[in-house]
């Protein structure tokens, strides 16, 4: 399909994160970086991403790309130097350890979400995967016009300081939402974004996110990559837990604490 980029090639279409994105990032748990991937290469990664959805009768998603030397330049893009340091100034485990630490690829996947498609429902994905510790991180790069009204990505601010609120994809199939009813009134509701293709937000792992219906005539196509520190474990050696494994206490071991308001 592609071909393999060399890093000086792949600096040309992928700029640096900003030192006002950086902190734009941490003080909000998440952040648009517009124009972070030149448009015509999102084309090229859209092209080449339709083309094997193609040859593979997938409609919907393709997951791995990545991982895969005839994708390319999926895997040159998401692992180069250029993005490799971009997410590793935003995860800045040197704050806390000393010294930044190697990212791991955690999973990348090329969405599609034709007119009428649902929303994502609201929900944390370091919540969902099972990792133990802060780090992970999720890019959202638009490889078309996304308006709002076309399922585009939307936050609540500042969600990431809260720590785990909460599993919903297999247990309760919520929404947080509903479930912390009050979530936006405390904190608050990015805007709406309008992404432009080679627009791309980065969000934190405990950063409670989603987006509406596409209630558009158009498809959105979106590719989403996501990184890792390399010391993070997951209860199975892998990040594709989904809730599948979280159960409640049961009452006979672990009764109810009466309480009153």
């Amino acid at each position: 399909m592609g071909q393999a980029l060399t890093e000086r090639e792949i600096e040309t279409v992928v700029r640096e994160v900003t030192d006002e994105e950086v902190a734009f990032y941490h003080e909000y748990g998440w952040v648009m970086m517009k124009q972070l991937v030149d448009p015509e290469f999102a084309t090229e990664l859209l092209c080449v991403g339709q083309e094997w959805l193609k040859r593979n009768s997938a409609p919907r998603r393709a997951v791995g790309l990545a991982r895969r030397e005839e994708t390319e330049p999926f895997r040159s893009f998401m692992f180069s130097e250029r993005m490799s340091k971009n997410a590793t100034r935003l995860v800045n485990r040197k704050r806390l350890k000393g010294v930044d630490i190697p990212l791991r690829y955690r999973i990348d996947i090329l969405q599609h979400k034709p007119p009428g498609a649902a929303g994502a429902t609201y929900h944390q994905d370091s919540s969902e995967h099972g990792s133990d510790r802060v780090g992970e991180l999720q890019f959202w790069l638009a490889l078309v016009e996304v308006p709002p009204e076309m399922s585009a990505m939307r936050f609540v601010s500042r969600s990431h300081r809260e720590g785990p609120l909460g599993s919903v994809f297999k247990d309760d199939r919520g929404n947080l939402l509903e479930q912390y009813p009050n979530l936006t009134s405390v904190l608050e509701l990015s805007p709406p974004f309008h992404y432009q293709p080679g627009d791309c937000t980065v969000h934190h792992g405990y950063t409670v996110h989603g987006g509406p219906p596409n209630s558009t005539d158009k498809s959105r196509w979106s590719y989403l990559f996501s990184y890792s520190p390399s010391d993070t474990r997951y209860w199975n050696g892998t990040a594709a837990n989904w809730g599948s494994e979280r159960k409640r206490l049961s009452d006979p071991n672990n009764p109810t604490v009466h309480f009153s308001e």
